[in-house]
């Protein structure tokens, strides 16, 4: 049985994930890290630079982006972040393989031009039989924390055959033609993914370089609608069965 596996949670764990990553790939795809920690206090903030990003390890979607710690209350950003370690984040969609991270605040280099995040490439890949080549299917996302779009390619960068349901695409003229780093994204990604069936890896582009995000093993909790709804049924079918998990 495919889930839950030890190595998920290896991987899942924003801290222990980045050791995965740089021996893979490279530690100059992982953005600079300042401080990990398990308890936030006010005297935290003292240590870091102005601007940083502050996240959760154990959880999705906490994470907060400071341009300027002297315009923020540092209290109440260590009142948050005291909250995320208490939350047990696999209660929430029943994903068991975070209850097994331990919970801790990573604070490191914020990604930010003029004040925003740059655009999320999120590069599902799928390995099927052995030799047979990934499939990859590549999320763009734009507007995060703001008016969230989200737009689907195919590794050529063609209109995926599949939506997502509930997110708008972007009108960004920009998306009709692929990131000069495409086809080195495309390599992270496939090699970040080679041991596993299925893995998203989220890549961002920030001054020039990659930077890999997180890794992901159940997007959305298994809750992602497609349409039209067909494509669930023949993504699922690229997943490569028996699974040889490597040991975590």
């Amino acid at each position: 049985m495919r889930y839950p596996s030890p190595i998920f949670s290896v991987l899942a764990d924003k801290v222990c994930a980045r050791d995965y990553i740089a021996k893979t790939v490279g530690s100059q795809y992982l953005p600079t890290r300042y401080l990990v920690c398990e308890q936030v206090t006010v005297e935290t903030f003292e240590t870091l630079p102005d601007s940083f990003a502050m996240k959760a390890n154990h959880s999705a979607g906490q994470v907060i982006l400071v341009v300027d710690k002297h315009q923020e209350n540092l209290q109440r950003l260590a009142q948050t972040a005291n909250t995320w370690l208490k939350k047990d984040y696999s209660r929430t969609f029943r994903e068991k393989h975070y209850a097994s991270i331990q919970p801790r605040i990573i604070f490191e280099k914020a990604l930010l031009s003029n004040g925003k995040p740059p655009d999320d490439y999120k590069f599902n890949v799928f390995n099927g039989e052995t030799g047979s080549p990934p499939y990859v299917f590549i999320q763009v996302m734009q507007g995060r924390f703001e008016n969230l779009t989200q737009n689907l390619f195919l590794e050529d960068w063609s209109a995926a055959p599949f939506n997502r349901v509930e997110k708008k695409p972007s009108t960004d003229p920009h998306l009709a033609y692929p990131p000069k780093e495409l086809p080195e994204m495309l390599d992270i990604a496939k090699r970040l993914a080679a041991p596993f069936s299925y893995l998203r890896v989220d890549l961002y582009l920030y001054d020039g370089k990659i930077y890999v995000g997180e890794l992901t093993f159940t997007p959305a909790a298994g809750e992602f609608k497609l349409s039209p709804p067909e494509w669930d049924l023949i993504l699922g079918r690229k997943f490569g069965w028996p699974e040889k998990l490597p040991s975590a």
